[in-house]
């Protein structure tokens, strides 16, 4: 298993989680290829983008199902008393596996590098 995975599982682990990390041959990038990988609709799958407030190198990670397209001023405006402007941009792929420890499409819900 790819280190990405162990810190996963190490992760779930230290939450009292023992769950079976599973790895593809085939691609999960994105919703509907995760959902094709493991035999689910895409609505049944969550993803986690990665953004960046506006001006900062803080992360932003918001968790989403894989039918719905993520409303940046909608959190932005849920994170206003956090974040000074409350502004988010997109992440390019250097920042997301810097923040993360992941690539972009392989971002987990838990698990992350801290910095």
């Amino acid at each position: 298993m790819a280190s990405s995975g162990e810190r996963v599982a190490a992760a779930l682990a230290a939450a009292g989680h023992a769950l079976e990390i599973r790895v593809f041959d085939s691609s999960t990038r994105t919703s509907a290829d995760a959902a094709a990988a493991i035999g689910c609709d895409v609505a049944q799958i969550a993803k986690s983008l990665v953004f960046r407030a506006r001006g900062s190198a803080r992360p932003v990670l918001v968790i989403a199902s894989g039918v719905n397209r993520v409303d940046e001023a909608a959190v932005a405006a849920a994170l206003k008393d956090r974040i000074d402007g409350a502004r988010i941009e997109r992440a390019d792929a250097g920042f997301v596996r810097d923040a993360t420890g992941f690539a972009i499409g392989g971002v987990a819900p838990v698990g992350h590098a801290v910095p």
